[in-house]
């Protein structure tokens, strides 16, 4: 009889470390869930961030502006408008090569900006069917180019 009240008491002490550990493990769960509903969402700062790709999203969760490094080591990002088209683009390439286009509310190319390693540097100007119609431009060695394309108005 002693054996068993002895196993008895020894349960129900073994069965009050429990509660104490679940009501200390429940307060902690509480507590925290306290304090990530009444920390306010707003700023961050940041050293660095890492990343191959990233989104900056408006109210709506649309991508205004988005950032990436491609497969082959080209990077590039791009602003879009709230209907989602592409409005100025910008890219650097695995050899050098920058570029930046700005577009239309049609998405159409209407102004492009490039340097190339050789030196060589243009700026063109589309019209709304994307055909050229002006550059200007340096080649590597300086030179200045400035051809014109069909700049007769149409009827």
């Amino acid at each position: 009889m002693d054996n068993l009240e002895s196993r008895i008491r020894a349960l129900e002490a073994s069965n009050r470390r429990q509660r104490y550990s679940i009501t200390a493990l429940a307060a902690i769960i509480v507590g925290g869930a306290f304090i990530a509903a009444t920390r306010p969402a707003g700023d961050a700062t940041f050293d660095t961030v890492t990343c191959k790709k990233w989104s900056l999203v408006d109210k709506d969760g649309k991508v205004r502006i988005g950032a990436q490094v491609r497969p082959n080591g080209d990077a590039g990002m791009v602003w879009t408008d709230t209907n989602g088209k592409t409005r100025i683009g910008v890219s650097i390439a695995t050899d050098g090569t920058a570029a930046t286009a700005w577009f239309d509310k049609d998405g159409k190319m209407r102004i492009g900006a490039t340097t190339s390693p050789d030196g060589t540097a243009a700026m063109s100007w589309l019209d709304t069917n994307a055909k050229i119609r002006i550059v200007a431009c340096t080649d590597a060695t300086g030179n200045v180019i400035l051809p014109t394309s069909d700049l007769t108005p149409k009827p």
